[in-house]
């Protein structure tokens, strides 16, 4: 059998181009992967909802699985909730039952939001533990010391790329860092309220990676999102911060031949 093909769904702010490391490395042994381009990532007027970038990420898949091939999906940050709209009924399980050839087998939210049906980003982030109130107070410090996020006048949030590193890209070498804030683009406010409208991991067999590093979305938060899930993901864990696809590519990769039946 073939290895599925990967498809790759960045966070807010990213670009297909912050993963081609990883798209390299899944190549050396023998995974085809692609990243999505999302039309919220530099869209002006901003997009009010994350639905655009859904329909994008499922146009993708489907190219794939219209081909024969299975999928794998491997969503970045904010992008878990574009790729679990974008899967529905795309289930591999799903389309066997309708005659179809390929399918989504597997979804993997690499320290990404993965929301029951009715939650917005926002609703998720607000602190639910003494543990996550601290965090946010560390939060709003380093954001009075070192300033926050900007907006354009027509609703875009601009990240100050002096310092956003700090939060997306500990653990990565500089290089790789260096790029990488030349690449984020802005990303519009509006997505981050919009509810979801399907659980995907009740569905489709998924795995969530913890990277205990992280600054963005913070490993409580991330933990919470699994313990939602009610045993429905496989659980890995690094200890990489938000941007593991950089800082440990090795690691995604090995989670990725996991996901997909290898025995590794």
């Amino acid at each position: 059998m073939p290895n599925p093909t990967v498809v790759i769904v960045p966070g807010a702010w990213h670009r297909p181009a912050h993963f081609q490391g990883l798209i390299d490395e899944l190549a050396k042994v023998h995974y085809d992967a692609v990243g999505v381009t999302l039309p919220c990532v530099d869209s002006s007027p901003p997009l009010p909802s994350w639905d655009q970038d859904a329909q994008a990420i499922r146009q993708v898949i489907l190219e794939k699985l219209d081909a024969g091939k299975d999928v794998i999906t491997l969503a970045h940050s904010f992008g878990g909730i574009s790729m679990s709209e974008a899967v529905k009924g795309l289930g591999k399980k799903e389309r066997e039952a309708q005659g179809l050839k390929g399918g989504v087998s597997k979804l993997i939210y690499m320290c990404a939001m993965a929301l029951p049906e009715g939650q917005t980003h926002l609703g998720q982030m607000v602190p639910a533990s003494p543990e996550e109130e601290e965090i946010e107070r560390q939060r709003q410090e380093l954001q009075a010391q070192f300033g926050g996020m900007e907006a354009t006048a027509d609703g875009a949030i601009v990240l100050p790329k002096e310092h956003i590193h700090l939060v997306f890209y500990n653990r990565c070498e500089q290089k790789d860092i260096d790029e990488a804030v030349k690449l984020l683009g802005t990303f519009p406010m509006g997505p981050l309220a919009v509810p979801v409208t399907y659980t995907a991991y009740r569905e489709i067999p998924s795995t969530y990676i913890v990277c205990n590093n992280d600054r963005a979305l913070p490993p409580p938060v991330q933990r919470r999102m699994i313990a939602q899930g009610e045993g429905c993901f496989d659980v890995e864990e690094c200890d990489e911060g938000h941007s593991p696809f950089m800082s440990n590519p090795a690691f995604i990769v090995g989670c990725v031949r996991r996901a997909a039946g290898e025995n590794i």
